[in-house]
Protein backbone atom coordinates (compact mmCIF):
# COMPACT_ATOMS: atom_id res chain seq x y z
CA UNK A 1 0.00 0.00 0.00
CA UNK A 2 0.94 3.50 -0.95
CA UNK A 3 -0.04 6.39 0.92
CA UNK A 4 -0.71 9.94 -0.90
CA UNK A 5 -0.72 13.30 1.08
CA UNK A 6 -2.46 16.41 0.05
CA UNK A 7 -2.65 20.38 1.72
CA UNK A 8 -6.26 21.17 0.84
CA UNK A 9 -5.59 24.92 1.61
CA UNK A 10 -6.85 26.97 4.82
CA UNK A 11 -9.77 25.64 6.23
CA UNK A 12 -11.96 27.94 9.24
CA UNK A 13 -10.83 30.59 10.63
CA UNK A 14 -7.84 29.20 12.48
CA UNK A 15 -5.91 29.05 9.55
CA UNK A 16 -4.89 25.51 9.56
CA UNK A 17 -4.32 23.21 6.63
CA UNK A 18 -5.72 20.21 6.60
CA UNK A 19 -4.08 16.94 5.38
CA UNK A 20 -6.18 14.33 3.16
CA UNK A 21 -4.33 10.91 3.71
CA UNK A 22 -5.63 8.80 0.78
CA UNK A 23 -4.51 4.93 0.48
CA UNK A 24 -3.28 3.87 -3.11
CA UNK A 25 -3.89 0.28 -3.53
CA UNK A 26 -2.29 -2.21 -5.38
CA UNK A 27 -4.75 -2.18 -8.39
CA UNK A 28 -4.97 1.85 -7.98
CA UNK A 29 -0.92 1.11 -8.06
CA UNK A 30 -1.42 -0.44 -11.16
CA UNK A 31 -3.53 1.18 -12.91
CA UNK A 32 -1.23 4.65 -12.62
CA UNK A 33 1.38 2.46 -14.09
CA UNK A 34 -0.70 1.69 -16.89
CA UNK A 35 -1.34 5.57 -17.38
CA UNK A 36 2.42 6.24 -17.03
CA UNK A 37 3.43 4.17 -20.11
CA UNK A 38 0.31 5.23 -22.14
CA UNK A 39 -1.83 7.73 -20.83
CA UNK A 40 -4.22 6.89 -23.95
CA UNK A 41 -4.78 3.41 -22.88
CA UNK A 42 -8.07 3.03 -23.20
CA UNK A 43 -10.13 1.96 -19.84
CA UNK A 44 -11.30 -1.26 -21.31
CA UNK A 45 -7.42 -2.28 -21.77
CA UNK A 46 -6.78 -1.38 -18.40
CA UNK A 47 -9.81 -3.30 -17.09
CA UNK A 48 -8.16 -6.37 -18.26
CA UNK A 49 -5.13 -5.71 -17.13
CA UNK A 50 -6.16 -5.30 -13.43
CA UNK A 51 -9.41 -7.22 -13.67
CA UNK A 52 -12.11 -5.11 -13.43
CA UNK A 53 -14.69 -4.10 -15.24
CA UNK A 54 -14.30 -0.82 -17.54
CA UNK A 55 -16.96 1.33 -15.28
CA UNK A 56 -14.56 0.22 -12.10
CA UNK A 57 -11.57 1.58 -13.78
CA UNK A 58 -13.05 5.04 -14.84
CA UNK A 59 -14.64 5.67 -11.00
CA UNK A 60 -11.15 4.89 -9.84
CA UNK A 61 -9.41 6.84 -12.19
CA UNK A 62 -12.26 9.66 -11.34
CA UNK A 63 -11.24 9.28 -7.87
CA UNK A 64 -7.72 9.62 -7.80
CA UNK A 65 -8.19 12.69 -10.23
CA UNK A 66 -10.66 14.00 -7.26
CA UNK A 67 -8.13 13.23 -4.70
CA UNK A 68 -5.12 14.91 -6.75
CA UNK A 69 -3.30 11.63 -6.99
CA UNK A 70 -3.57 12.19 -10.61
CA UNK A 71 -2.92 16.09 -11.69
CA UNK A 72 -3.19 15.76 -15.50
CA UNK A 73 -2.62 13.76 -18.42
CA UNK A 74 -0.34 14.82 -20.52
CA UNK A 75 1.59 13.70 -23.78
CA UNK A 76 5.37 13.24 -24.55
CA UNK A 77 6.42 13.86 -28.01
CA UNK A 78 9.30 13.40 -29.60
CA UNK A 79 11.76 15.54 -30.53
CA UNK A 80 15.13 16.70 -31.88
CA UNK A 81 15.71 18.75 -28.32
CA UNK A 82 19.33 18.56 -27.57
CA UNK A 83 19.27 18.24 -23.17
CA UNK A 84 22.15 19.71 -21.48
CA UNK A 85 24.03 20.85 -18.07
CA UNK A 86 25.91 23.36 -18.37
CA UNK A 87 28.38 24.07 -14.91
CA UNK A 88 29.53 27.12 -14.16
CA UNK A 89 32.56 28.29 -12.23
CA UNK A 90 31.73 31.70 -10.49
CA UNK A 91 33.42 34.71 -8.59
CA UNK A 92 31.79 33.96 -5.36
CA UNK A 93 30.27 37.45 -5.12
CA UNK A 94 28.63 37.29 -8.60
CA UNK A 95 26.78 33.97 -7.63
CA UNK A 96 23.18 35.11 -6.84
CA UNK A 97 23.13 37.78 -9.50
CA UNK A 98 24.41 34.67 -11.85
CA UNK A 99 21.48 32.72 -10.82
CA UNK A 100 18.61 34.94 -11.25
CA UNK A 101 19.59 35.45 -15.25
CA UNK A 102 20.27 32.43 -15.51
CA UNK A 103 16.69 31.93 -14.74
CA UNK A 104 15.66 33.41 -17.69
CA UNK A 105 17.55 31.24 -20.02
CA UNK A 106 17.87 27.82 -18.35
CA UNK A 107 15.20 25.23 -17.66
CA UNK A 108 16.20 25.03 -13.76
CA UNK A 109 19.23 26.05 -12.29
CA UNK A 110 21.21 24.37 -9.46
CA UNK A 111 23.47 25.57 -6.85
CA UNK A 112 26.27 23.08 -6.22
CA UNK A 113 29.17 22.46 -4.50
CA UNK A 114 32.56 21.56 -5.57
CA UNK A 115 34.84 22.57 -8.18
CA UNK A 116 31.52 24.25 -10.23
CA UNK A 117 29.76 26.46 -8.09
CA UNK A 118 26.25 26.13 -10.54
CA UNK A 119 24.58 24.23 -13.03
CA UNK A 120 21.97 25.62 -15.86
CA UNK A 121 19.82 22.55 -17.32
CA UNK A 122 19.69 23.79 -21.05
CA UNK A 123 17.13 22.41 -23.79
CA UNK A 124 17.19 23.75 -27.02
CA UNK A 125 16.53 22.81 -30.24
CA UNK A 126 20.08 22.26 -31.57
CA UNK A 127 23.48 21.96 -30.46
CA UNK A 128 24.07 25.84 -32.16
CA UNK A 129 21.58 27.33 -30.61
CA UNK A 130 22.54 25.19 -26.98
CA UNK A 131 26.66 26.95 -28.58
CA UNK A 132 24.99 30.33 -28.91
CA UNK A 133 23.49 30.42 -25.29
CA UNK A 134 26.64 29.05 -23.67
CA UNK A 135 28.13 32.04 -25.54
CA UNK A 136 25.43 34.43 -24.03
CA UNK A 137 26.19 32.66 -20.66
CA UNK A 138 29.81 33.24 -20.60
CA UNK A 139 29.34 36.92 -21.07
CA UNK A 140 27.89 37.68 -18.13
CA UNK A 141 29.42 39.39 -15.26
CA UNK A 142 31.50 36.81 -12.65
CA UNK A 143 31.34 33.50 -15.21
CA UNK A 144 34.56 32.42 -14.80
CA UNK A 145 34.50 29.03 -16.61
CA UNK A 146 31.45 26.63 -17.98
CA UNK A 147 31.50 23.04 -19.01
CA UNK A 148 29.03 21.64 -20.74
CA UNK A 149 27.46 18.17 -20.66
CA UNK A 150 25.04 17.12 -23.48
CA UNK A 151 22.70 14.39 -22.89
CA UNK A 152 22.93 11.45 -25.19
CA UNK A 153 19.87 9.57 -26.27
Amino acid sequence: MRFHMTGTGTEGRDNQKKIVVRIVDEIDAQILSLLRENARMKNVEIARHVNLTEGGVRARIAKMVKDGIIEKFTIVTKSNEVNSLVLIKTQLEQTRNLIKRLKDVSAFVYETSGEYDVAAEMRTESVDTLNRKVDEIRSYPGVIETMTLIRMG
